[in-house]
């Protein structure tokens, strides 16, 4: 057999195979989307719906998405609005499926009712999203775990990212060079880190009977906290977001455009090298490394 890069399991077929691992009654699933991990809605005979998120191989280890499902947990005991992670039979909340490319890990949790947040977006929609932000950093601030997840810091975000993008397209090597350096130079006083969401967009929200509910823990890692402030401080609805959450200083907003380059470089990486990988070379012509180059174009005018 030819080894494979990505594969895309039948979702009837994963079903009837996880029934039995988790010890309930599925009786079918659909895909909702494939980009970098695989995610089905899966249905069971009694009504109930469950998220099946698939794991890419050879992405994150299973301790670190076990790290991931135990920040879960602990916000749900905190009282934080997210989804519940439903364990396996044998109390795993991590399961490995055997895929041709290797084991692929995946975890299943509750179908939340919601609604995504629709534009326009407005000034009370952003308070409330800045005082969830602010109960999650709050409550993951003293999360502990014996497994490992690889930080959100300088070495993982940028170091690495930027040479991986400069293996293969160093166009703009001088631009990203000088702009890591600004970062580092910029981010090394900076004091408050914690366990940060990493990636802080209406995207990642759903509206819920009992409020604003967090999704999607992919990126969630310590790092500098004011990197889940990035996104947000590009929206007309900054100072909004700012009073939901409260504490948001001077500290924290002089470093918001270094840690938005770091953003940029980790979502150019993406771009230029993972994501060609499963989705082929013309990929990186769809646009998106391109807008991601334009934006640390403008940041360089300003930063450098």
């Amino acid at each position: 057999m030819i080894p494979s890069v990505r594969s895309l399991p039948d979702p009837d077929a994963l079903a009837a195979h996880l029934a039995g691992r988790y010890g309930l009654d599925f009786t079918g699933a659909v895909l909702l989307r494939s980009l970098v991990n695989d995610v089905y809605e899966v249905t069971a005979g009694d009504g109930a719906r469950y998220v099946l998120k698939l794991y890419r191989y050879d992405g994150r280890h299973p301790d670190e998405i076990r790290w991931e499902t135990g920040l879960s947990a602990h916000l749900l005991a905190a009282g934080v609005l997210v989804p519940s992670v439903v364990p396996l039979l044998d109390g795993d909340t991590v399961g490995l499926l055997d895929t041709p490319e290797g084991p692929r890990a995946f975890t299943l949790s509750s179908y939340v009712e919601g609604s995504k947040p629709e534009r326009p977006f407005t000034d009370e929609l952003y308070a409330a999203f800045g005082a969830q932000l602010a109960a999650f950093h709050n409550a993951a601030g003293n999360y502990t775990s014996p497994y490992f997840r690889r930080p959100a810091d300088v070495v993982h975000r940028l170091d690495e990212p930027l040479e991986q993008i400069l293996a293969v397209d160093n166009s703009e090597e001088n631009l990203l060079r000088s702009l890591a350096g600004a970062v580092r130079n910029n981010l090394a006083q900076y004091s408050k880190a914690g366990t940060c969401h990493g990636d802080v967009t209406m995207d990642n929200v759903l509206l819920t009977e009992q409020g604003l509910l967090l999704l999607d823990f992919d990126l969630a890692a310590v790092g500098p906290l004011a990197a889940d402030f990035t996104g947000v401080a590009t929206t007309p609805h900054w100072n909004a977001f700012k009073a939901g959450y409260g504490g948001i200083g001077a500290e924290d907003e002089a470093v918001i455009p270094y840690l938005q380059v770091v953003g940029s470089i980790f979502n150019l990486r993406f771009h230029l090298v993972e994501k060609p990988r499963f989705r082929g070379t013309e990929s990186r012509a769809e646009g998106w490394a391109a807008a991601e180059l334009d934006g640390l174009r403008a940041a360089a005018a300003v930063l450098l």
